[in-house]
């Protein structure tokens, strides 16, 4: 079937309808205005270049990868990234983790993402979670005795949250969900649902870039060096088709219903200028994990009042930098939040 294609303002009638700002936001980055000065911003020096690579699936698929290899790592980290993005996403943060941490830092494009085959198409959530079950267990075999830390970024938080939450579980040591996706069809009105729904029936090829939504500020950071690049990059997916809203939206449900704590000890970041997975499904994800009394001392919260969606891309990624830094060498942290004190600091912000 050919693609449908919206014009500028179909485009915006239709997101302005289903309320679908945080995948417009990431399809076509806004660039701020008014951008303030950056002192809280630490840039790491390129000293360490990564070296692109694959991995290797069964059945003989391949996923394209980069790594940012240390001569002698006393860490190993694996990035996931998110929705429409790909692995250079982890790049500022794989040459602070690689300096400070002496870290050896690996992230891959997603199946449908980057620079593998049929970019854009939704690969369906079980092959994603079979995909980071794969290669976590292949970064096990490759480094043994070394901590595994897997560190996903929005739709890649969401993976990893289901990926250890769900049998078989996810052969990692440490989780980091930076801005997780737990943005399900429970936290959108009907109408919503409904018309998504609706529109993956009858036109599931079609697809939107998010052109216009400019004006209504939503945007992932406040960095506008990050947001050009992003809007410049071939390989960033910037039509988004609406059989993959359909598949992500399934996918952040399935990570905001999940009430299993994973064994591992896990870390999540969050920052209430979020307008890409707004305050309102992060409370209800939050409100109901602890409802369920799932959360326990594994699960440590930090909450950025100055944050935005990207937070290792952002102007203030100092604080993120040292927290993430901190938490990994198990010092203390103290910007540290329980679940119960994170859900009514974001609860607070959800309207």
């Amino acid at each position: 079937m050919r693609p449908f294609k919206l014009d500028h303002f179909g485009a915006q009638r239709l997101l302005a309808t289903l309320a679908w700002l945080f995948l417009a936001a990431c399809s076509a980055p806004a660039t701020p205005q008014n951008t303030p000065l950056a002192p809280h911003k630490i840039t790491p020096a390129q000293g360490l270049a990564a070296t692109p690579m694959r991995f290797d699936l069964p059945g003989g698929d391949s996923l394209a990868a980069r790594v940012w290899a240390t001569p002698a790592p006393g860490h190993i980290v694996l990035g996931v990234h998110g929705f429409n993005d790909y692995s250079k996403a982890f790049e500022p943060l794989a040459q602070h983790l690689a300096g400070e941490l002496g870290a050896t830092v690996y992230a891959y494009d997603q199946r449908g993402f980057g620079a593998n085959p049929e970019p854009g198409i939704w690969p369906g959530s079980q092959a994603l979670l079979a995909d980071l079950r794969h290669i976590a267990k292949q970064l096990r075999q490759r480094h043994p005795g070394l901590p595994l830390t897997v560190i996903g970024e929005s739709m890649g938080g969401a993976l990893v949250w289901v990926a250890a939450g769900e049998s078989p579980g996810l052969a990692a040591d440490h989780l980091v969900l930076k801005a997780p996706a737990v943005w399900g069809a429970q936290s959108m009105p009907w109408y919503q649902r409904l018309s998504l729904q609706f529109m993956n029936a009858v036109a599931p090829d079609m697809t939107f870039t998010g052109r216009g939504v400019q004006s209504l500020g939503i945007t992932p950071t406040n960095d506008i060096e990050v947001s050009r690049e992003l809007g410049r990059d071939p390989l960033f997916i910037k039509a988004t088709r609406v059989s993959s809203l359909a598949g992500v939206t399934a996918l952040m449900g399935r990570a905001q219903n999940l009430n299993t704590l994973p064994p591992q000890r896990s870390l999540v970041l969050y920052g209430l200028r979020d307008r890409i997975i707004p305050p309102l499904p992060v409370c209800d994800w939050l409100t109901q994990l602890n409802a369920a009394g799932a959360p326990g001392t594994a699960l440590d919260f930090v909450v950025y009042p100055e944050g935005w969606h990207l937070l290792t891309r952002q102007l203030q990624t100092r604080e993120v930098l040292h927290d993430l830094h901190q938490w990994l060498q198990q010092s203390p942290l103290a910007r540290r939040q329980s679940p119960q004190q994170a859900q009514e600091v974001v609860c607070a912000k959800r309207l």
